[in-house]
């Protein structure tokens, strides 16, 4: 959409720019400039997988995708006390609790499927720990990040509710 100038005679001239014509190139230019720097200091980021030489798990900022390299196939989070869940399929159930101070590691169960009612439940019989997880949006209350589902876990003392989703 650069126009050029036209010299009489109908020969374009060199291609100096019409006054509008600067005002999008000054507004287009440093974007396209910012999205070439971000997108060349991502280039690489992530390539090795754990345990390979060069993978550097920290230099990843988001945990949802750290807990992917990790193999976790389904995270949660909930406040009040602040927990966390983590399902590695055919492994494992993490879960850590009362903001970090209760770390529990469970052998992974086959889930239980209520397809009608979107409705999925990792029951764990010999801890007594039920993990539901619900097929209804849900927002954290302390981000206010949305989520595809909502996520209960139910012990013999207590209740825990939040949100996750699936990282595979």
């Amino acid at each position: 959409m650069l126009k050029r100038l036209i010299k009489p005679g109908g020969r374009p001239a060199h291609p100096d720019l019409l006054p509008e014509d600067r005002d999008i190139l000054l507004f287009v230019l440093p974007m396209f400039l910012a999205l070439l720097l971000m997108a060349s200091s991502c280039a690489g980021q992530g390539q090795a997988k754990p345990g390979e030489p060069g993978f550097d798990e920290e230099s990843i900022d988001n945990v949802w995708h750290r807990a992917k390299l990790r193999g976790v196939a389904f995270r949660a989070i909930g406040q009040e006390p602040g927990w966390l869940l983590e399902i590695t399929n055919g492994t494992e159930i993490l879960l850590v609790t009362d903001y970090g101070q209760n770390h529990n590691s469970y052998p992974y169960v086959e889930p239980v499927v209520y397809q009608e009612e979107r409705r999925t439940q990792y029951v764990l019989e010999s801890y007594g720990v039920t993990v539901e997880i619900r097929g209804q949006r849900c927002t954290d209350n302390m981000s206010g990040e949305e989520f595809e589902v909502s996520v209960s876990i139910i012990m013999a003392d207590r209740r825990l509710e939040g949100c996750g989703r699936a990282l595979f």
